[in-house]
């Protein structure tokens, strides 16, 4: 990389990392420019130079911490066992237990207050929610489902419902919950309260 270009992307990400606080404590509506700046450590000249909007700065802000968190956490990745009801069981309760721990960090939940709150007005942001834990955990627990419907472990006439009926009920103990805290990290549901729901499910798909 030539220097030149070095120094652009470490002011750019100078000013992601003052962009990133104002955003998830103000939303888009309540960020100003002047805050930005100051948190950034940069002038709104500077700013202007390197993002011409502030929306043009809030999906790269946004973008580059989902890129972290899910670098950081990494659960919706890897080949899982789902060749017998045992194997099947032990996956999901896992993958549930990772998921759950994963989203209910406050960088998640604030992450997801803002593209909750401001997709409307910044249309861009609302195809990041695919891209998060709890927009691509359902793709993951239907893929698993269809391997162990394939397998014969499991008779499941509908995986999309299915999908649903455990992703949703999972869910529910961060989303809506962590959406409206105000304070902090929700607490995830311990191990033995995950085994209960995996367990009801598989009893009512199998």
């Amino acid at each position: 990389m030539a220097q030149g270009s070095a120094r652009s992307e470490a002011k750019r990400a100078q000013i992601r990392h003052g962009a990133t606080r104002v955003f998830l404590a103000e939303g888009f509506a309540g960020a100003t420019t002047d805050a930005i700046a100051k948190a950034a450590g940069v002038s709104k000249q500077t700013l202007y130079v390197y993002y011409r909007s502030k929306e043009q700065l809030m999906v790269d802000v946004l973008g580059s911490l989902l890129a972290r968190l899910n670098r950081d956490h990494a659960v919706l990745e890897g080949e899982r066992s789902v060749d017998s009801l045992p194997a099947l069981r032990a996956t999901l309760v896992e993958l549930a237990s990772e998921v759950l721990e994963a989203v209910s960090g406050s960088d998640y939940l604030a992450l997801a207050r803002v593209i909750i709150a401001d997709s409307p007005r910044v249309p861009e942001i609302g195809r990041l929610w695919a891209q998060t834990i709890t927009g691509g955990i359902r793709l993951v627990v239907a893929g698993l489902l269809e391997r162990a419907r394939e397998a014969g472990v499991v008779v499941v006439d509908d995986v999309e419902a299915a999908t649903r009926l455990l992703t949703g009920g999972l869910l529910t103990y961060v989303l809506p919950d962590g959406i409206v805290a105000v304070d902090g990290p929700v607490a995830a549901p311990d191990r033995e309260r995950v085994e209960r729901i995996v367990d009801m499910f598989l009893r009512a798909i199998t």
